[in-house]
């Protein structure tokens, strides 16, 4: 072709294919081509008239279409895919018609009928990037149509497109959603990045996390500067479980500790407040709106994605959204070797806080990306592990332990596998599992000992070092250990309970309730242990309704916890329940024949503190009145 044939324009063009159509065509070939020779007459090609669209040419899956205007591009697709939404209501799901859609605009080449050039590649890359029934543009395509359109537009971040040569910035549009108020004027995005500006350069706390032009890069014109980026906020976040693309269930732990291990790092940064894995771990797999999510969690932001496991590769998408708005702040997907899964986490930690405007110190930005292992094998044993860990029944526990040495095995010098086989003998003395709880606890201390040897920053070890001091009354290691673990993850539940339970045996109950209360905010499932101290303390302040009620859950999800019980009865008793009383005060007897109220509390440094509660324990019948015997047993004489 002689270049002085070619013709050239600008025009919008759109990509549209049908997801699935290979399986949709096997399955059922002449229903399929029905049901899309339907959809045509009726909808799909009325609509493209009415936005006058020119359809260059169709496959048996899809057609490209190209508009002299960006806007009725965009605004075609939205109703084609509005009207499929609805046409598809009541057909079987296997047997929906869906369309992806990508929509560029650049210059093409004209031959004939055909167009052709790199404006039509990118838009059918475009599509291949859009969900089923989906819509996904070219940055250009967002600059010309916004505030045009009554729609949202999700910024998805910079895409490597196959066969183009330079990145291109992608959008998703959320059909579900209308957009945000149009905010023009250039002004605003000005006054943004010099606040931004000001902000960097006052904290001077950035060291390691690239330039400030690249960072300002997320702020675009229009964007408002967050309140939650303002100096003295603190920014509330959710890690909402990751979903497993694998397609294999029995990777799902893979994606829950890559959601875990974020959580954890997010959290060692003081200037967050992050919620725990019990927070998140109710929404997996149940559709919630960010607005709700964000209300249920009382969180500004959250972060969602995905996680596929192939082979020796992993391919994660994230984003993180602003609740208040519903606007994605950030988003990218990720492919990486499974050897560099760990530096795929700190790119993801890294680029949220960099949204978000935290500001760090270097000590922050070391323990959060230090490389816990060399060996994945091992990393992939400790995640094995966490299910059961999180779920501490008798049977829960003898499985992490096994896991767990095999971690030890593995890479002999892996901290938080010792920290994690230290649990599991601290959760066998504290739970009664152990045959001898002494020395449980003694090995316990040993493990963790060895932990922080390895690893001083391992926050699960310095708590259960907390934990045992405690028990041995060793008030003051108890509180060095805690407020190390707090020093290094602010946001950690176990650090900040542990604090918690502290005080309450130190006499100060009114902030231990502080402590564990804060703690329970984070996560709302707090273990048996820190549980039973949240309602020990309510006890000695005199609400015996709140006491009743955490020692009632500690039952019910710890059945174990008989020392719940005990409390149960006490505030039973102090609460004029006699019947409840004596029904907890029977089954106690049942369950632990042995048990000697002398021993229970006894840790108390304030001695109002233990006559508190001793007098429940006796109001309830559990305590003696005099000599050795209790009220039931000198009945029986």
């Amino acid at each position: 072709m002689s270049t002085e044939h070619v013709e050239r324009r600008l025009t919008a063009i759109l990509a549209a294919d049908i997801a699935g159509y290979s399986r949709l065509m096997g399955d059922n070939e002449e229903g399929t081509l029905a049901q899309l020779k339907a959809h045509r007459s009726a909808l799909i090609d009325p609509k493209i008239n009415e936005h006058r669209g020119r359809i260059v040419k169709t496959t048996g899956d899809g057609m490209l279409v190209e508009f002299a205007s960006v806007v009725e591009a965009v605004r075609c697709a939205v109703e084609i895919q509005r009207g499929m939404a609805e046409r598809n209501v009541t057909a079987p799901a296997g047997q929906r018609i869906e369309f992806r859609v990508g929509i560029n605009v650049g210059d093409i080449i004209i031959e004939g009928d055909d167009i052709f050039g790199d404006g039509v590649n990118v838009a059918a890359r475009l599509e291949g990037l859009a969900e089923p029934g989906g819509i996904c543009v070219s940055g250009r395509v967002q600059e010309d149509a916004q505030g045009k359109l009554d729609i949202a537009f999700e910024d998805i971040g910079e895409q490597k497109l196959k066969n183009i040569a330079r990145p291109v910035r992608v959008y998703r549009l959320r059909l579900d959603a209308t957009a945000a108020p149009a905010r023009t004027h250039w002004r605003r995005g000005l006054y943004a990045a010099l606040a931004l500006m000001i902000l960097l350069a006052a904290g001077a706390l950035w060291t390691g996390f690239g330039s400030e032009s690249k960072f300002l890069s997320i702020l675009r014109p229009g964007d408002q500067f967050t309140k939650s980026a303002e100096v003295d906020e603190k920014p509330a976040i959710a890690i909402l479980p990751f979903l497993n693309n694998s397609g294999d269930p029995a990777r799902e732990y893979f994606a829950d500790g890559l959601t875990q291990d974020i959580i954890n790092a997010l959290g060692r940064f003081s200037a967050l407040t992050v919620m725990s894995w019990n927070a998140v771990a109710p929404y997996k797999g149940k559709p919630a709106s960010p607005e709700d999510i964000g209300r249920g969690l009382a969180v500004s932001y959250l972060v969602e994605g995905s996680v596929r496991h192939t082979g020796d590769r992993v391919r994660v998408i994230a984003q993180l959204v602003d609740t208040r708005q519903g606007r994605v702040l950030w988003s990218a997907s990720f492919e990486e070797a499974l050897a560099d899964v760990f530096a795929l986490q700190d790119i993801i930690v890294t680029d949220i806080v960099r949204v978000l405007a935290i500001r760090v110190t270097q000590i922050e930005q070391n323990r959060v990306f230090a490389k816990p292992t060399e060996n994945l094998a091992a990393y992939d044993y400790v995640l094995r592990a966490r299910p059961a860990l999180q779920r501490p029944t008798r049977a829960n526990n003898v499985e992490a332990r096994s896991l767990v040495k095999r971690a030890i095995e593995l890479d002999p010098n892996y901290a938080a596998a010792y920290a994690a086989l230290a649990e599991t003998h601290h959760l066998a003395s504290s739970m009664g599992w152990a045959e001898s709880p002494a020395a449980s606890l003694s090995r316990a201390e040993e493990l963790a000992t060895k932990a922080l040897r390895l690893d001083d920053s391992e926050v699960r070890a310095h708590v259960i070092l907390g934990h045992i001091h405690l028990f041995h009354q060793r008030y003051d290691l108890a509180k060095e250990e805690i407020e190390r673990a707090i020093a290094i993850n602010p946001n950690d539940a176990l650090g900040l309970a542990g604090r918690g339970t502290i005080l309450l045996w130190l006499g100060q109950t009114d902030a231990a309730i502080e402590a564990l209360e804060q703690a329970q905010r984070i996560d709302p499932d707090l273990n048996a242990v820190d549980r039973f101290a949240l309602s020990l303390a309510y006890y000695l302040k005199g609400r015996y309704d709140a006491a009743i009620e955490q020692a009632e859950l500690n039952l019910r999800t710890t059945a174990d916890a008989n020392f719940s019980r005990v409390l149960l009865a006490a505030a039973y008793a102090q609460n004029n329940r006699a019947e409840d009383a004596a029904r907890v005060v029977a089954m106690i007897r049942r369950i632990d024949p042995t048990f000697d109220p002398q021993e229970f509390g006894n840790k108390f440094l304030n001695s109002g503190n233990l006559d508190h509660l001793r007098d429940g324990l006796r109001k309830a019948g559990l305590y003696p009145v005099s000599g050795d015997l209790l009220p039931a047993e000198r009945m029986n004489r």
